[in-house]
């Protein structure tokens, strides 16, 4: 073989190896293109923001859903900050969070506030530091879920769990969960709190001749004609039935809870209109106060009851105190009644 045909063989035989390595270069960007767009498919498809950001907090990168909630554009999100989408007070939250994720460079998770599109949401979010050994390089790379529907749900429910649906007031749930908390929280121990406990008289009457939705209606005005008098920061509630509670927290004497149970008496001295009627109803009231009348919920709740049954045998439409006796002549009348059984 002369030397021109080993020339010419070896040419063939290098055009050849490029070939076979131009096609080896597509089949590998073919298939590096496929992962990075099946990478890309499964981010996109997550319904939870997924961001990466660098140490300076600009964005490299943002899901589908990130773009959408931010209403952006990746390229338009691409080395942006939360400061550049985010309201102040919401971006420095967030940024807060960045920088304790790089201290710690540990997953963080919590609930935070976030601004998209002009409203306010609340995400679940998660943050962590990725390194990338190639080049050395590390990323805050973080996710969001939107929980804001949650909150509201949670929200509802948990007035519901703690309001009248009939008034719309504060239950017995409401009042003995305050109570629970003022007790737990309460730094002064001679500090009082009033309750004022009052049943309505003879209730039963017209709910049982008019019918229960005359009643309720009658509980309805009761609420909203109580709701206007009852003072600022003392809470009233549907404690059950016809009965009504008027919590007074940090009250400054028994002389306050005196003057709230005349008023109350007062209010109800107008008739209510029920079905084009006129009802006159009275209350008969209860008071004990803390920590004198009991120093726990149900002590407070049982020596309020006492004294306004008290208010009934004397006649309805007033208001008794609690006192020690009143509890004595209760068991003494517990004792007859259990005694004739």
């Amino acid at each position: 073989m002369n030397r021109q045909s080993l020339e010419h063989e070896n040419i063939e035989s290098l055009k050849k190896k490029i070939t076979d390595l131009e096609k080896r270069e597509k089949e590998l960007l073919k298939k590096l293109d496929y992962h990075t767009s099946l990478r890309a498919m499964v981010l996109d498809a997550l319904p939870i923001n997924v961001f990466l950001e660098e140490p300076d907090g600009k964005t490299i990168f943002a899901n589908k859903q990130a773009c959408q909630m931010n209403g952006m554009k990746l390229e338009d999100l691409i080395g942006k900050t939360v400061f550049d989408f985010f309201p102040k007070h919401i971006a420095e939250m967030n940024r807060k969070m960045d920088l304790e994720v790089w201290q710690k460079r540990d997953l963080i998770t919590c609930e935070l506030k976030a601004g998209f599109k002009g409203k306010e949401h609340h995400m679940f979010t998660g943050r962590t530091i990725i390194h990338v050994p190639e080049s050395g390089e590390e990323y805050l790379l973080g996710f969001g879920l939107d929980i804001t529907e949650l909150k509201l749900a949670q929200k509802q429910i948990s007035h519901m769990a703690y309001h009248d649906a009939l008034t719309g007031l504060p239950n017995r749930w409401f009042i003995k969960s305050y109570l629970e908390q003022y007790q737990a929280e309460q730094m002064n121990p001679n500090e009082m709190l009033g309750l004022i406990l009052l049943d309505l008289d003879h209730f039963k009457i017209i709910n049982d001749s008019l019918g229960h939705q005359a009643g309720d209606v009658l509980l309805q005005s009761v609420a909203d004609r109580l709701k206007t008098e009852t003072g600022t920061g003392n809470i009233l509630a549907r404690f059950g039935g016809d009965e009504f509670i008027i919590l007074l927290p940090h009250l400054n004497g028994v002389e306050d809870a005196v003057e709230i149970s005349q008023l109350v008496l007062n209010l109800m001295e107008e008739p209510f209109c029920v079905h084009s009627q006129n009802f006159k109803i009275t209350p008969s009231i209860g008071i004990s106060i803390h920590p004198f009348h009991g120093e726990d919920i149900n002590t407070l709740i049982k020596n309020a009851d006492i004294a306004m049954y008290h208010s009934k045998e004397k006649g309805r439409n007033r208001y008794s105190l609690f006192t020690p006796n009143m509890k004595k002549q209760a068991l003494a009348e517990m004792e007859k009644i259990t005694a004739a059984i």
